[in-house]
């Protein structure tokens, strides 16, 4: 069974986040969200929700990762690129060759950590001119290049799920069926 972390900052993106955790689970992959924090596991949403991640920072063992997931909101992939254990988890991720995904504002994490110069990817519109200064920052809704896989926003965070699902060799065909999006 494939194995993903969801990294939930404070300020996160409520749908961006737990979209990849109901699609995950219905797919048979195994997902844990993972707050910054090393001892607290509520974390707020941008919208103000509090949710109770599956695992502190401390606590959570990544090399089992086939992907690291980073949800955008604000501040919440602003807290993400703050944080240099997140920078360091993220360069090893991409560099082992595993997946690495950023949705909204958080493909800035990988700009900020030097990761994938060069390479196609999309984000929100609020750094698009960020982004487009070191990659080939598409615009379009989702971008996949290589094990780098990155979504423009909320609206797209189902879409996109299904896609990493896809990518994790999960029961597309399951989720589809369970989420009547077959008809």
């Amino acid at each position: 069974m494939k194995k993903a972390y969801i990294l939930l900052a404070e300020g996160f993106e409520l749908l961006e986040a737990m979209s990849p955790v109901d699609v995950f689970h219905r797919g048979g992959i195994e997902v844990k969200t993972v707050s910054l924090d090393d001892e607290e596991l509520f974390v707020n949403a941008s919208n103000g929700t509090t949710v109770v991640a599956d695992l502190a920072w401390r606590d959570a063992d990544f090399s089992d990762a086939d992907l690291i997931y980073l949800p955008g909101g604000y501040p919440g992939y602003e807290n993400l690129g703050k944080d240099p254990r997140v920078g360091e988890l993220v360069k090893k991720q991409y560099e082992s060759g595993k997946l690495l995904a950023a949705i909204c504002g958080a493909p800035t994490v990988l700009l900020k950590n030097g990761i994938g110069f060069g390479k196609t990817v999309t984000s929100h519109s609020c750094c698009a001119d960020e982004m487009s200064a070191k990659y080939n920052r598409t615009g379009r809704p989702i971008e996949h290049d290589g094990n780098l896989y990155t979504a423009i926003g909320a609206g797209h965070s189902q879409d996109f799920s299904i896609v990493l699902a896809e990518a994790l060799d999960g029961d597309v065909a399951k989720i589809k069926k369970g989420m009547e999006l077959d008809k």
